[in-house]
């Protein structure tokens, strides 16, 4: 169904990323940005954002286009424009403040509706949760996800170390343990986009563990980001046009853009779907990306699959 990488050379694990200069950084383009709030955001003009990258100012900005962007505008954000499947939770982990200072912020309760579209005033910075003792009191308006993504955990971890399901209530009030080992929150990102960082980004984004979406990206294509296969996959998660259109409609809600970035979004979208429909056993996740969800729920699993996982769980103990 996919193209396959057949030879797996170690060389290849190491990614080197190219530092941004001193006088800018970049910014990797999500779906239903604009140039004039990725210029709000950063403290600068829309003008000078589009000559910076040689763009029009009324241009269009496909998903997975990375912009640069002045070097001090991420560090000075204030604003944010609120997208779909956004929570107050997450947007708090990503600029490293509480809910509640970024609800107050907004005049709004922190277990209000946030509506895409609509944008946010951010203040203050490093009043998030607290990491002493790997513990963290839930307040409203969190979700498991948006904790596990700012202690730099995947979601499946956080629900397993207290007896939680993964897609289960979150009340608040409850303390939750954060394993020990991940206690300091994960920063923010900011260098260029690469195949790695997406995965990472993504996979915060829906609660994955990113060390099995590598090893799914690097088992399929090596991390290419223009390999097409005969039967039409392609990008780094090889997903064909078919299963695209599935997850766009029935996951994610949305279209998403046919970028390196759409397909690794659409991809750990897809497995983080298959590793709660099959209950977080991995390895029929792993095998149901490969093979299809519906077959292997009819128990027909191929050698050529079983081989597949076998290689796909090796890996990840290596990313």
């Amino acid at each position: 169904m996919r193209h396959r990488i057949a030879i797996l050379a170690a060389t290849g694990l190491a990614l080197t990323v190219a530092a941004p200069a001193a006088a800018r950084t970049h910014y990797v383009v999500r779906y239903g940005d604009t140039l004039t709030g990725i210029a709000r955001s950063h403290g600068t003009s829309v003008q000078r954002l589009a000559r910076m990258n040689h763009r029009r100012v009324n241009a269009i900005l496909p998903a997975g286009t990375v912009l640069a962007v002045p070097g001090r505008g991420r560090a000075r954000a204030r604003t944010y424009r609120v997208r779909w499947g956004d929570t107050l939770s997450g947007i708090a982990a990503r600029y490293g403040i509480s809910v509640d200072t970024l609800a107050r912020a907004n005049h709004m309760r922190p277990s209000g509706i946030l509506r895409a579209g609509r944008t946010l005033r951010v203040t203050g910075g490093g009043g998030g949760p607290s990491p002493l003792g790997g513990r963290y009191q839930v307040r409203p308006g969190d979700t498991l996800s948006g904790i596990a993504a700012r202690y730099g955990i995947g979601m499946h971890r956080l629900a397993r170390a207290n007896g939680l399901r993964a897609n289960g209530i979150l009340l608040a009030g409850i303390t939750l343990r954060v394993p020990s080992h991940a206690a300091a929150p994960a920063p923010v990102a900011t260098g260029p986009w690469s195949v790695v960082a997406a995965i990472d980004a993504w996979s915060a984004h829906y609660g994955l563990d990113a060390r099995l979406a590598r090893a799914v990206a690097w088992q399929e294509s090596g991390f290419q980001i223009d390999i097409l296969s005969p039967a039409g996959a392609w990008g780094p998660m090889q997903v064909i046009p078919s299963t695209w259109r599935y997850v766009e409609r029935s996951l994610i809600g949305h279209p998403v853009a046919h970028t390196p970035d759409g397909d690794v979004r659409v991809g750990v979208a897809l497995l983080h779907h298959l590793v709660d429909a099959f209950g977080g056993n991995e390895w029929l996740a792993v095998a149901a990306y490969y093979q299809g969800e519906r077959s292997v729920r009819a128990g027909r699993i191929l050698p050529f699959t079983r081989i597949y996982v076998a290689d796909v769980l090796a890996l990840r103990g290596r990313m």
